[in-house]
Formats: C-alpha cells, structure tokens, sequence
C-alpha cells in the first residue's frame, strides 16, 4: 500500500506540475481543432514504440510532460512506466485547468456527472445474494487516500480503475469526478 501511495504522490505531484505549467504550453501552440475522442483502451500496456501508440500521441497533440504523454484537448493523459509501455490512461471527463473534457466512453458506465454515491451505487453489489428486496451494499474501494490533499483517490483494484473525485473528503458522497485512472 505504501509503494501504491509513493505513485499517487508522484502522480499527484506531476498533475499539479502539469496544471502550473500547462497554460505556458498552451499560449506558446497556435491554435487547433479539437481532436476526436481518444481510444485509450487501444493504449494500454503499449509501447511507445507501438504504432496504435504513436498514432494516438500524433493524432491527439500529446507532448511529453516527464513520464506523461498530456493530451490536453481530448482531456487524456498517459502515465508511461519504466519499460515505456503505457501502464495507465488519466481520462477527464469535466474540463479541468487545461485539460478539456473527455468526449470518449467512460468505463464501467461512469459518467460525467456521477458523484461519489452514484460510483459507490454503480460498483456495488446486493447484501444478501438471495435476498434482493435486502437493499444494495455500496462499491466501497479497495483503497483510498487524499495523496495531494486536495482531491479524494478511490482505488478499485478489482476493477483496475482509481477514481479522484473534485474533494478531499471520503464523507463528501455529492463530490463529483475528477478524473478516472484506467490501468492496464
């Protein structure tokens, strides 16, 4: 759990970087349509040397960011790992600093607007098997943590996704999303 917590921290801290930053990067880069909505899923567990990898960083204006490949416009983020394989997809659904808002399908049936209860509701399952009048238990993650003290991570392992939601508070049910973290 603690080498889990280092990444998030590390991840947290190069967002923040990022967010600082991003507005230099973007004033020095004239002007473009925004691209189409990304195909992370393709990504995943690549290399950079791959071509559906290439094509994605050319195609969505990625530019490198230390170990990021940050498509601003298609509200994407790739998280590159040691071996240089993508290891995970940082998607924004609600426009933030100078990410746009994702246009692709979110997994899992998230939505743009789901807050913690409904996530909770979502991943979910029934209390008692055989019992469905029993009510419904909430998704509760596997992990959890405020790395950046400014944002909540919810990590579902058994899923392969974190979910960071706008609020630092694990209380917060009406904190909405903020970005989904899709691992490979």
């Amino acid at each position: 759990m603690n080498k889990l917590f280092q990444i998030l921290s590390i991840l947290a801290t190069l967002a923040l970087f990022a967010t600082a930053c991003g507005a230099q990067v973007v004033q020095a880069q004239p002007a473009q349509a925004v691209p189409k909505a990304a195909a992370y899923e393709a990504v995943l567990g690549k290399s950079l040397n791959d071509k559906d990898v290439a094509d994605f960083i050319v195609s969505n204006n990625c530019s490198r960011t230390g170990q990021f490949q940050t498509c601003n416009a298609a509200g994407v983020a790739l998280w590159i790992g040691q071996d240089q394989k993508v290891e995970t997809a940082y998607l924004y659904p609600n426009k933030v600093s100078d990410f746009g808002a994702y246009k692709g399908k979110l997994p899992l049936g998230l939505s743009s607007i789901d807050t913690m209860a409904s996530v909770e509701d979502k991943f979910g399952q029934p209390k008692v098997e055989h019992a469905p009048q029993a009510g419904w238990e909430p998704g509760l993650p596997d992990e959890s943590g405020t790395p950046d003290h400014i944002h909540y991570w919810a990590v579902y392992k058994r899923f392969g996704v974190t979910i960071v939601y706008n609020s630092p508070s694990a209380t917060d049910k009406g904190a909405t999303i903020y970005a989904i973290l899709v691992s490979k």
